[in-house]
């Protein structure tokens, strides 16, 4: 059955024709979202994904226009999909305080003490950037998500991704420089 006559299936609500949409259509979901995941994805986020993908094609299927192919609806629900369960995943603060405030035992008190202002400070000051600039920043040095990644999953250039970086690091330093002796050279 194509395409066409499986959507106009999926719209009349036949069942047979999600079983068959899924049989075929599993594993290119699974790979969209891990595609979007990367390595923070596990077989059951995966499994999970895949399912809420095919729940979603149900639920739309008499709004679907039989003339696209079915992979593009159900690349477009996995990638979201997989970018809702990563935002799900993604700490209150940006960076978690463990990294920040990681204090050698060697240290006296006022290392520590300097070590947990300046954690404090870098995390107001990324709460302070816009929205986009710190989604990039936390995928970037928390998730470690490549650029491209990055770039797929917040559906922007790669240029524009390194552009923001570059500007958000040096608005950063800026900041920090002024209210925090010996945090220049970040």
């Amino acid at each position: 059955m194509n395409d066409g006559k499986l959507i106009r299936a999926l719209g009349r609500g036949q069942r047979g024709a999600l079983d068959r949409v899924i049989a075929g259509y599993s594993g290119y979901a699974a790979s969209v979202a891990r595609s979007v995941l990367g390595s923070a994805a596990s077989r059951e986020d995966l499994e999970e994904i895949v399912s809420d993908v095919f729940v979603a094609l149900w639920r739309t299927a008499d709004r679907l226009d039989e003339t696209r192919p079915l992979k593009s609806y159900l690349a477009a629900i996995a990638r979201n999909a997989a970018i809702d369960r990563l935002r799900r995943q993604r700490p209150e603060e940006p960076l978690p305080a463990d990294d920040l405030l990681a204090a050698d035992d060697a240290e006296g008190p006022e290392a520590q003490t300097l070590r947990r202002e300046q954690a404090e400070t870098l995390r107001r000051l990324l709460l302070g950037m816009a929205a986009d600039d710190r989604e990039i920043f936390v995928r970037f040095y928390y998730y470690r998500q490549t650029v491209r990644e990055i770039a797929s999953v917040m559906e922007k250039n790669e240029s524009t991704v390194k552009a923001r970086l570059a500007r958000g690091r040096a608005r950063l330093r800026d900041k920090l420089t002024k209210e925090v002796d010996g945090y220049a050279d970040l």
